[in-house]
C-alpha cells in the first residue's frame, strides 16, 4: 500500500468540528448507532471499521466516515474503478487533540506499519487536520484517512478497498494500544 501523509493544519478551509453536527452519532456512546449510518450499512467493512475503531479497547472516536465509488477511463488502462472512503478521527482523551506530535508520531507509525503491504492498487492519505473542539472551545488537531483502492471492476475495486481498510483498523489499533500504554489509558 502507497502511504501519503498530508499536513494540512494552517488550511482553513480544511478546518473540522468536534462534534460535527446534529446528524452525528457518537459511536463510543451507542455502539448500536452504527444502524444509523447509511454507509455503514451498506458496506460491511466500514461497519466493522467504525465498530472497531470506537471500541471501548481503542483510544479514537470517529468525527466522519463516507465513501464513494466511481469508473473513469484511462487511455492506456481502459476502464478503471476506484471505490475509495474518506474517515477521520479524534483521539477521546481531550489533552491529546491538542497536541500535534500526538497526531504527528500517529501517521509516522501508521504508514510504516501500512507500507509493508506491498498492494499497489491500494493508496493511502494519512492528514492531520485542524479541528475546533466545541465542548473545549479549543482548536486542536484531527487524523484524516482517505483509502483508495483500484480494480478492473467495481467489485473488485470495492474488494480491494475493504482489505485495504481492515489493513488501516488494524494498525490503528495497534498504534492504539501502544498509546494506551505509554499514556495509562
Amino acid at each position: 500500500m502507497r502511504v501519503e501523509i498530508v499536513d494540512d493544519t494552517e488550511n482553513p478551509a480544511a478546518v473540522a468540528v468536534f462534534p460535527p453536527g446534529e446528524n452525528y452519532v457518537d459511536l463510543r456512546q451507542n455502539s448500536h448507532g452504527v444502524e444509523r449510518i447509511a454507509a455503514a450499512r451498506a458496506y460491511l467493512p466500514l461497519r466493522n471499521f467504525l465498530t472497531a475503531v470506537n471500541s471501548p479497547e481503542s483510544v479514537f472516536a470517529t468525527l466522519t466516515a463516507t465513501v464513494e465509488c466511481k469508473s473513469t477511463v484511462a487511455e492506456d488502462a481502459g476502464e478503471v474503478h476506484e471505490f475509495s472512503s474518506w474517515t477521520s478521527l479524534v483521539f477521546t482523551v481531550p489533552s491529546l487533540n491538542f497536541d500535534r506530535s500526538r497526531y504527528v508520531e500517529l501517521t509516522e507509525g501508521l504508514k510504516e506499519l501500512l507500507e509493508r503491504d506491498s498492494a499497489d492498487s491500494i493508496q493511502g492519505v494519512l492528514r492531520v487536520g485542524a479541528c475546533d473542539f466545541q465542548e473545549q472551545r479549543r482548536r486542536g488537531f484531527y487524523l484524516g484517512i482517505c483509502l483508495v483502492a483500484r480494480g478492473d471492476s467495481a467489485k473488485q475495486s470495492e474488494l480491494r478497498w475493504g482489505l485495504g481498510l481492515a489493513r488501516v483498523q488494524q494498525a490503528l489499533l495497534f498504534r492504539a494500544r501502544a498509546l494506551g500504554q505509554q499514556i495509562g489509558a
